[in-house]
């Protein structure tokens, strides 16, 4: 056994495999030894950092300061510029650095041979892996891939045929030399206004464009430009012939449900084929009378059967029950205009319950992070709307709009909303995970005291069912799915409210709960008569507390206060019972002016409160200043 002042070099080399484009190492490597307890770090780094086209160069991530290290993830950011797929096995290489030892800890390399097929400057990673349970994870790495001799690089671009009737295929090919470049693709929008882009593909060592021709008359196709690195490949233009006439455009609208409920989306898509584009937007019926303005949803661009379409996708939320009649829509495409077929909706008054196939994986929970409180003193609900993770995403439905959380009314509380979000947390219920996909954390304040309920709060939102029959011929419309709006209702929750305690209450206190500090200053204190001074009071208070009082300042008799302004300038946190508690500072600002000469004091500004962490009351003390005015008030004539 190698004793810890040896240094050997062993390098091991494991198989890889690769699923899709997430690479899965075979083995994990162990370091053995006695090790000082310390935090794993990782770095990666390129050798070399800049390589020309074709040539190898090696990735490598090494950990130090680990007994153990795990797989590496991910890779597939490699694959769009080097000679391995995702299907071949890729060359790893596992390498102890170092032996560990208590001084070191010992390090590993994970290295990874490669070669550049594509030119240009790529950022790889950042990688991740697992060391000592750690998730560690390294700041990505930039390889640069030139091309060994710019001047050699030609593109030239032809068609397969020169002239075509309207409507008709045709392919642009490109030819790359050297046969190892490989060239971003181009922008064909120059010329979309004639011919669609269909695809790419490649052949042999061309890029091959598959079009089709849509408006007669002599075109000219180019030049295309490509990009690779600092360097600009452009070909010779081509010329295209397109005979014929411009064939009609078809306008066609579609909704996705024939039925939906008040306060439930619809989409309504509008489809134009024969063109790449609208000439101006749809102008769309009015829907005041049962829907709220519709949405935008997005755009696109499709060739069906060789024909282009284009679309214009709207999302509608339906408000009022009954039937009506959507359209027609009008469209302006291609120089023509068309008026699309109604449409028919009937909308019913929403059905509260989730779908029934749906309802066990949605789920609802209100936590109070408090049960027995003082009068003032704030219980912290966290509201949850949950569903399962693994059906969220995948099985054909997803929670949608959680936009609504309707909390209860009570007069014996005041609340305080805190914000919104989307929850990280895993929840187990019943033996199942599920995640917040809302989440509202909302102060409740008690106003009197005694044995209370906060009551239910309810969670409206909106469930999105794609349908997954892929054998039934459905519209663009239909293939997007539907929505069903959906109520869930919270438990309550019993509070226990306790009085604030009389006995060592100050007589300052106005019934704050929480803590407060404290801070005055003066920008001077020897002035003229006629001069003015600023007071700055600064107040910090817990950020989960009803508001505070203003601070109570006896000013003296020889000043007055001509101006006076409050701030807040932001959050942070204090320390209470070794935890950090958020808090925010307040500060008031007091502009006097002194009116005759003379010794004064401001006294010192006194605010109370009551912690209930020690259950006790507690004072928070500025303090005072005292000022000297000497002088008559001045002339400003004179």
């Amino acid at each position: 056994m190698c004793k810890p002042k040896c240094k050997p070099r062993l390098t091991r080399v494991l198989a890889v495999r690769a699923v899709g484009t997430v690479i899965v190492a075979a083995a994990a490597v162990s370091v053995v030894g006695s090790l000082t307890a310390q935090t794993p770090t990782v770095r990666a780094y390129l050798e070399p950092a800049e390589v020309e086209l074709g040539e190898r160069f090696r990735v490598t991530v090494e950990v130090t300061g680990a007994s153990e290290a795990g797989d590496l993830e991910p890779l597939f950011s490699l694959f769009r510029f080097t000679d391995s797929p995702p299907d071949r096995a890729v060359p790893y290489a596992t390498e102890i650095k170092a032996p560990p030892n208590e001084e070191t800890g010992g390090s590993v390399a994970f290295s990874y041979s490669l070669v550049a097929k594509m030119a240009g400057s790529f950022e790889m990673g950042p990688f991740e892996l697992r060391a000592d349970g750690r998730k560690l994870q390294t700041e990505p790495v930039t390889l640069v891939v030139t091309v060994p001799d710019p001047d050699a690089v030609t593109v030239r671009a032809r068609l397969d045929r020169t002239e075509v009737q309207v409507m008709e295929e045709l392919e642009l090919i490109v030819d790359v030399t050297p046969a190892d470049l490989r060239l971003a693709w181009p922008d064909l929008r120059d010329f979309s206004d004639f011919a669609s882009w269909g695809g790419s593909m490649w052949r042999d060592d061309s890029m091959v464009f598959k079009l089709v021709a849509s408006a007669p008359g002599t075109h000219e196709i180019g030049p295309l430009k490509f990009k690779v690195g600092d360097d600009t490949f452009e070909t010779e233009p081509v010329t295209l012939v397109v005979t014929g006439d411009a064939p009609a455009i078809e306008a066609h609208a579609s909704i996705n449900v024939e039925q939906t409920w008040v306060g439930s989306d619809f989409l309504l898509v509008v489809e134009v084929a024969g063109a790449n584009e609208f000439d101006s937007d749809p102008l769309l019926p009015d829907m005041s009378a049962f829907a709220e303005t519709p949405r935008s949803g997005g755009s696109g661009w499709s060739s069906d059967g060789g024909r282009p379409t284009v679309r214009r996708e709207y999302r509608i939320r339906a408000v009022t029950a009954g039937e009506f009649e959507i359209g027609p829509v009008r469209v302006m495409a291609a120089g023509q205009t068309q008026l699309t077929e109604p449409l028919q909706l009937r909308v019913d008054e929403a059905s509260l319950a989730p779908p029934a196939e749906l309802a066990k994986d949605l789920r609802t929970s209100a936590t109070a992070d408090l049960r027995r409180v003082y009068v003032g003193q704030p219980v912290i609900v966290t509201y949850r709307l949950l569903a399962r993770d693994n059906r969220m995403s995948f099985h054909g439905w997803r929670v949608e709009n959680v936009d609504t959380l309707v909390l209860p009314v009570r007069g014996d509380f005041h609340v305080l909303r805190q914000g919104a979000g989307v929850g990280r947390e895993q929840f187990p219920v019943d033996g199942r995970l599920f995640r917040a996909v809302s989440e509202h954390p909302v102060g409740f304040f008690p106003l009197e005291a005694g044995r209370k309920t906060i009551g239910s709060a309810v969670f409206k939102f909106q469930i999105q069912q794609r349908d997954r029959d892929h054998f039934v011929e459905r519209s663009r419309a239909q293939r997007q799915g539907t929505w069903t709006p959906a109520t869930l209702t919270t438990d309550s929750i019993p509070i226990e409210v306790v009085p604030l305690p009389a006995e060592g209450r100050p007589e300052s206190f106005r019934g704050y709960v929480g803590r407060l500090d404290l801070v005055s200053r003066v920008d001077r204190t020897d002035m003229d008569v006629g001069d003015t001074l600023t007071l700055r009071v600064e107040v910090s208070r817990d950020v989960h507390s009803l508001a505070m009082p203003e601070p109570e300042i006896a000013f003296p008799a020889g000043f007055e206060v001509i101006e006076q302004e409050m701030d807040d300038p932001g959050r942070g946190r204090r320390q209470s019972a070794n935890r950090l508690v958020p808090s925010e500072t307040r500060v008031y600002s007091y502009r006097l002016v002194a009116t005759r000469e003379g010794s004064f004091r401001i006294p010192s500004v006194e605010m109370s409160w009551f912690d209930p962490e020690s259950e006790s009351y507690g004072i928070a003390r500025s303090q005072p200043f005292d000022l000297t005015v000497v002088g008559t008030a001045r002339n400003e004539g004179g």
